[in-house]
């Protein structure tokens, strides 16, 4: 059985059936078990996107390692394409090692398939990424999508053409694209069929097209307003407006006159809105494209409405969001927009709207993210990483207001709650290098440069705690000075001296609490229990894990700092020679590590796992965790934090168990442990017939709202406030027309006629 245990949110499944294509599927599964570069080709709407999809899930069966689907339409800066690559593996991005280097780890021994679709915009970039890999691995394939071939050494080429012309006869069951068209065609128009009496004109719609399936697609819509006959007298007459001669037109030129076309039938404010919309990378939401795309043009319009009526028209795609629906451009249609945008010259003021729109959402994020919806906004975030990467590039470009250190600083729960403090620490470097003067939001970047330098144990960043410092002490700042004193306590601790280090803490403290700096002190105590772990001192540090727990009280549902506390909390039980008490809090707690992708936490809690079950004298599972953990330390940076007194522990256990086992025991039980994949590591941890279900993670009882969407519900809380739809459009930073949306939603799916009724149930179910 295949383990499909890779996985990214927001991972675009096909939104519509599957027609034809046998050939060509064929042709892939023929073509991998052949060459490790396989690449469909052709023009942008033939189906190549399609067909790799389709394809990787045929012949998942054949790759045991696994597949992954990497998406880089939305990726502009070629430099991060290894990051996006391992983040679609589900690497963390929390070592010092680089992306490139992880993915080389990762793959080496594995037979294994990764699509990387929608290449041509970064060629260059991903022949030399793939040729790396490929002479970096031995089992591991590429399925690529591009407009052109990646020109590789062993690259296969495979052409993709358009679908088969239909012959006169020709039926749903005899052709493909007649059966694209009829499929399409229904889900316009329900009572559409294929008849002798409109075979011809079926059959000559698909010739018009080239056979293009997007352009079947866009065409076949239409015919919820258009008869087949004009559909066809009006695509005749934009082929011989633009070229003449039909007979001169390419595949590429009958897809962009179909795109045209559909862009003529369009109203005026449905094209503004169409190429407004190409600001976007990857998808957006409602509230995006109204905060983004309102105004000028479409002043007085509802933008709402013309984003469904571009749906209607197959203009926009929706996809499944987290809390909240999002929508998207098809790559073809994208770069149409962008080319009308650029000729009405408003592309930087679009860019600069929606560069203001994610600064907006990453302050509220920032500011709400260490609370009881810290989870949902790391998901929210990450669905928006390439609108972020965007906004960054932007705002980096014309660096006079700061939006660039706003932006990288504001998104903390992205690169903390998603384990991407690599990338963070690139484009900190990036937006502090483009400030001119030393601000206060230099001075959090520094710190954030800082604080994840030090996470990651690269000896680099002292040159940064040094430059946050200067800044602190050049503005006269408290709050900068306290940050720059936690990370100098931080930096000592780590390499300098752990005893000294801990000394330091409690005035630090005393400063943090006094600026208000909650999550600055709160993360302090996780660093402090390691440090007095590491002088022998359990007892003590366990004292810190309980202050740091008391610091979450009133956040039960945050899980970043609490996962953090509690894995310092199994090693103070394991130190302390409580070692059932502490595997079974390790058990306990590993999988909602494991499910939020906290690798570091993840490896220092199998590392104490070992140690509990090395003192109990399960020696095997000992030094298969063992190997687990010496992997996953890899993953991260330095074993043990580089602690000495910690290792020390970590090199007696070893030795301890290459004595009781033998060499070779030992050597196969550890080799068995640096194969693991995260669900063999738990269930190695926790196998299901010892160890009852780790406890789920705390959730909101959501009663009687369970219909509704994680934002309907916080609209719907609202609304037992008191709260008019401007108030909670103000409370939430959405458009009063996206409130008047929620609300509208909620109650039809309530079946409630009016707000009255949501208050009293709700209030009702809280006292029952």
């Amino acid at each position: 059985m295949t383990r499909w245990q890779w996985a990214r949110v927001g991972v675009r499944h096909e939104p519509t059936g599957f027609i034809g294509r046998k050939a060509e599927l064929e042709a892939v599964r023929e073509s991998v078990s052949r060459s490790r570069v396989v690449t469909l080709t052709g023009p942008g709407g033939v189906g190549k996107t399609r067909i790799a999809l389709r394809a990787a899930h045929q012949l998942g069966a054949e790759f045991p390692d696994g597949v992954a689907i990497a998406e880089l339409s939305g990726l502009r800066d070629a430099e991060l394409l290894p990051n996006t690559v391992a983040s679609a593996v589900g690497l963390p991005e929390v070592a010092a090692q680089q992306p490139m280097d992880q993915l080389l780890d990762h793959f080496a021994g594995k037979r294994a398939l990764l699509v990387l679709d929608t290449c041509e915009h970064l060629v260059d970039a991903v022949a030399v990424f793939a040729d790396i890999l490929v002479h970096g691995s031995a089992g591991l394939v590429l399925l690529l999508t591009s407009r052109q071939p990646v020109a590789l050494p062993g690259e296969f080429v495979l052409p993709v053409e358009p679908l088969p012309e239909p012959g006169a006869e020709a039926s749903e069951s005899t052709n493909d694209a007649v059966a694209l068209l009829v499929a399409r065609a229904q889900a316009a128009c329900p009572s559409f069929t294929l008849s002798d009496d409109n075979r011809a004109e079926v059959v000559a719609l698909c010739r018009r097209v080239d056979c293009m399936p997007l352009a079947i697609e866009l065409a076949a819509v239409r015919l919820r307003t258009l008869s087949l006959e004009q559909i066809l007298r009006r695509l005749d007459d934009r082929f011989q407006l633009l070229t003449g001669a039909r007979s001169a037109q390419t595949r590429h030129q009958a897809l962009r006159t179909t795109i045209e076309w559909s862009h003529d039938l369009c109203s005026p404010q449905e094209q503004q809105l169409w190429s407004r919309l190409s600001v976007f990378a990857g998808g957006f939401t409602l509230a995006a494209v109204e905060e983004v795309c309102a105004g000028g043009d479409l002043d007085g319009f509802d933008v709402i409405d013309l984003l469904l009526g571009l749906m209607d028209k197959s203009v926009v795609q929706r996809v499944n969001g987290v809390d909240e629906d999002r929508y998207r451009l098809l790559d073809a249609l994208r770069e149409f927009g962008a080319e009308r945008l650029a000729r009405d010259g408003t592309t930087a003021v679009y860019a600069r709207r929606h560069l203001e729109f994610f600064l907006q959402m990453a302050d509220q994020a920032d500011r709400q993210w260490m609370g009881d919806q810290q989870t949902q906004w790391s998901e929210r975030l990450a669905a928006d990483l390439d609108n972020f990467r965007v906004a960054l590039e932007h705002a980096i470009a014309d660096p006079q207001d700061e939006a660039a250190l706003r932006l990288v600083n504001g998104l903390s729960g992205l690169w903390q709650g998603k384990s991407r403090l690599t990338e963070a620490r690139r484009w900190l470097d990036r937006a502090i290098a483009a400030a001119a003067e030393p601000t206060f939001e230099q001075g959090k970047a520094l710190w954030s440069a800082s604080y994840y330098g030090l996470l990651q144990a690269d000896p680099a960043v002292t040159e940064t705690v040094r430059r946050l410092r200067a800044v602190a002490e050049h503005l006269q700042d408290e709050f900068l000075r306290a940050r720059a004193s936690t990370a100098e306590a931080y930096e000592q601790l780590l390499w300098v001296d752990t005893r000294a280090a801990l000394k330091q803490y409690e005035p630090v403290r005393a400063a943090l609490a006094a600026t208000g700096d909650r999550f600055t002190l709160i993360i302090s105590y996780p660093q402090t229990a390691a440090g007095y772990n590491a002088v022998g001192d359990p007892h003590r540090a366990l004292q810190e894990v309980e202050a740091g727990l008391r610091e979450l009280e009133s956040i039960p549902q945050e899980r970043w700092a609490r996962n953090h506390l509690l894995s310092m909390k199994v090693l103070c039980l394991c130190a302390m020679g409580e070692l059932d008490a502490g595997r079974d809090l390790g058990r306990s707690i590993l999988p909602s590590i494991v499910e939020q992708g906290e690798t570091m936490c993840v490896a220092a809690v199998t590392e104490y796992l070992s140690w509990a079950a090395c003192g109990n004298g399960e020696h095997d599972q000992a030094a298969t965790l063992l190997g687990a953990s010496v992997t996953l330390w890899r993953k991260v940076g330095a074993l043990l934090w580089g602690a000495p007194g910690l290792i020390r522990r970590h090199t007696d256990v070893e030795n301890a168990l290459m004595i009781d086992l033998g060499a070779d025991r030992f050597t196969q039980a550890y080799a068995r442990g640096t194969g693991l994949s995260m669900p063999e590591l738990l269930q190695t941890v926790a196998p299901a017939s010892a160890a009852p279900p780790p406890p789920a993670p705390p959730v909101e009882d959501r009663g009687p709202l369970g219909a509704l969407t994680e934002r309907e519900r916080q609209v719907a809380h609202l609304i037992t406030e008191g709260l008019t739809n401007r108030q909670i459009a103000e409370r939430l930073v959405i458009s009063k027309r996206t409130a008047d949306a929620h609300v509208e939603h909620i109650l039809a799916k309530l079946g409630f006629n009016s707000r009255t009724q949501v208050a009293t149930m709700i209030a009702t179910h809280k006292q029952d």
